[in-house]
């Protein structure tokens, strides 16, 4: 996959998990805006990825659809209820991790890309817990490199 036209930064992404449909603006991010959905379910160990072509695998936690509510994105009716969605989206928390503005994420409806027919979702990732290596266990390996010299 190119991420250019002028075919500058070429990367392939290496075999594993499905890959999300847009890129995010971090690695760490937590949300991501799709605008025209995916098929992605929750709990299902996906990849988020940088337009650098970095990835980073994380658990699809939630997957909030959106609807246009006089003309702005607002959270899907029948989500309200629920208390894995809650009342309200983190709207700026959402447009940083998709590297978008917020006045053109929350007005989606009015963008010339919009499709009607297809229903814009918000993904919430769960990024799991990598520990980072203690002194003793950077001592061991140092050890057992030289061990094996």
């Amino acid at each position: 996959m190119s991420c250019c036209g002028k075919q500058f930064c070429q990367f392939e992404f290496p075999p594993g998990p499905a890959l999300v449909d847009a890129p995010v603006a971090s690695l760490e991010a937590r949300y991501l805006f799709l605008p025209y959905g995916t098929l992605l379910a929750e709990g299902e160990v996906i990849r988020i990825w940088t337009e650098g072509g970095k990835t980073k695998s994380v658990v699809l936690e939630h997957k909030w659809p959106l609807q246009a509510v006089n003309g702005q994105l607002a959270m899907d009716q029948a989500l309200i209820g629920r208390e894995t969605a809650g009342d309200s989206v983190p709207w700026q928390l959402v447009a940083m991790d998709s590297g978008m503005e917020e006045s053109e994420l929350r007005h989606w409806p009015q963008h010339p890309l919009h499709n009607p027919e297809t229903q814009p979702v918000i993904l919430v990732f769960n990024h799991p817990i990598t520990p980072k290596p203690s002194l003793k266990m950077r001592w061991l390996g140092f050890l057992y490199w030289l061990r094996n010299l």
